[in-house]
């Protein structure tokens, strides 16, 4: 059909929601619902944008990361980031909800093009004249987090079992100086927590930014108010894919469930050893103050709920808050893509909060300090090791198109210097090593950089408890 047929508001609005939903994004409403003026036209953009996505997935034929790259020239890594116009010439685009390129049919109606480029889900080159003109686009609901060393130190630590100390189950990084994560549960042997340990996964670093951020929604300055969650909340907020029924599935319940008992294991050692001593204090990452009622779901008890407050480290550690976009947090983690994707743009969000004093809307960081921040290098270095380095840099280059549909930032870009330094090499040994040092530029919206300063200005410090140790700045 060349036209659609418009429903009413109640079903564009069912629709939108369900769409919404099912690819865990957030698409706000008008309410009450308008059947005429502006409001109206805002909803059906919103429904004809989701109605293009659908179309696509159901008429496209989704394409993997290897025929994708062939569509690229094959093994070639290009700088830059003119990928989308020659995918285009294939007709092959990424669809942002879907997070994955469809090829589309010889025939496809043109509304299709324009609803999907006017409603962000396709990129402007398919549909130049349905791209939004408004210079500042609505900014992206993001999460208000934690953000100093040791809540960091425990981001990074409960991404999964890399970087944990088989042996000692401790986890430190080389720059923090006398902070460490212990992994201990009492009652239990040193086997079963290196079993436990095993398990996990970026979901519990994805539970742990949203356990902060509750923490900050009820009072930024006082870190030490118990809070309660629930299981099901947390799948909600972490996206995850409900029930036909609207419920949470009990294997989702299980999984926040399980994250919730690895932090409860975690023990933060403090760098404030006296003279003589070994090692500083120890201190509870979380206390678990109360548990709901439990249930079984695959011979494991699960609380209903669980109310717990921030250990007592929390007040030795200057405050400092960043925004971490909604979207990261509910990625899923189902593919090497997108571990890269999230990890990647959480180190980007806290690397922009530790420098809020620039204001300037270009940025730049190296490859290899990204990589190292988002403790991926490892991966990378493995591929590497197995001749596959080409696969990294288009690893990496995915994760960035995909942050940039995020909305973390606008456009990306190797800087001129560094493009030109890998085109010379292209096809030479130490093309490798001259990506990892190569400069990336990311274009930053200027209302979130804005946001991230004001936050910067709103913390205070904490009192004469702080020492040089404590208040130490990470270096890049």
């Amino acid at each position: 059909m060349p036209r659609q047929k418009i429903p009413t508001a109640e079903e564009m609005a069912r629709f939108v929601v369900e769409l919404s939903e099912r690819y865990a994004t957030s698409e706000p409403l008008p309410d009450p619902l308008p059947t005429r003026g502006p409001e109206f036209e805002r909803l059906k953009a919103a429904y004809q944008g989701w109605a293009a996505v659908q179309w696509v997935e159901d008429h496209g034929q989704r394409l993997g990361p290897d025929e994708v790259a062939a569509l690229l020239g094959g093994a070639r890594v290009r700088a830059g980031n003119s990928a989308e116009k020659q995918l285009w010439r294939e007709r092959t685009l990424f669809v942002a909800p879907l997070g994955h390129h469809y090829r589309l049919p010889a025939r496809i109606w043109q509304w299709v093009l324009r609803a999907g480029v006017a409603a962000g889900h396709f990129p402007a080159v398919v549909a130049p004249a349905a791209a939004p003109t408004s210079a500042a686009p609505a900014a992206q609901p993001y999460l208000l987090t934690l953000a100093n060393k040791p809540s960091v130190l425990i981001d990074r630590a409960t991404r999964g079992p890399d970087g944990w100390n088989d042996t000692t189950l401790q986890y430190r990084e080389a720059f923090e100086d006398g902070l460490t994560l212990n992994y201990y549960e009492e009652n239990a042997g040193a086997d079963t927590l290196r079993q436990q340990l095993q398990t996990l996964d970026p979901r519990t670093s994805d539970v742990w930014r949203l356990l902060t951020a509750k923490a900050l929604e009820q009072d930024r300055y006082d870190l030490f108010t118990p809070i309660t969650i629930r299981p099901g909340e947390l799948a909600r907020a972490l996206g995850l894919k409900l029930h036909p029924n609207g419920s949470v599935r009990p294997k989702d319940l299980l999984r926040c469930t399980q994250s919730l008992f690895h932090l409860e294991r975690l023990w933060l050692t403090l760098p404030d050893a006296a003279p003589g001593d070994d090692e500083g204090s120890r201190q509870r990452v979380l206390a678990v103050m109360a548990r709901g009622r439990s249930r079984k779901i695959e011979g494991q008890s699960v609380p209903s709920s669980w109310t717990l407050v921030l250990g007592n480290w929390a007040q030795y550690f200057p405050r400092s808050f960043a925004p971490i976009f909604r979207g990261l947090v509910e990625l899923p983690a189902n593919s090497a893509t997108n571990l890269w994707t999230k990890q990647i743009g959480t180190e980007l969000s806290y690397w922009l909060r530790e420098t809020a004093g620039d204001l300037s809307t270009t940025r730049s960081i190296s490859v290899q300090t990204l990589l190292q921040r988002a403790s991926v290098m490892q991966d990378v270095l493995g591929l590497r090791e197995n001749k596959n380095q080409n696969r990294a840099i288009e690893r990496f280059e995915a994760a960035l198109e995909q942050l940039k549909h995020l909305g973390l930032f606008d456009h990306w870009s190797y800087e001129i210097r560094s493009a030109a330094a890998m085109d010379l090499r292209q096809g030479k040994p130490e093309f490798f090593e001259t990506w990892l040092v190569s400069q990336v530029e990311l274009r930053v919206p200027e209302p979130f950089l804005r946001s991230i300063a004001e936050l910067a200005r709103e913390e205070k410090p904490v009192g004469s408890k702080t020492n040089r140790h404590l208040t130490a700045e990470r270096r890049p």
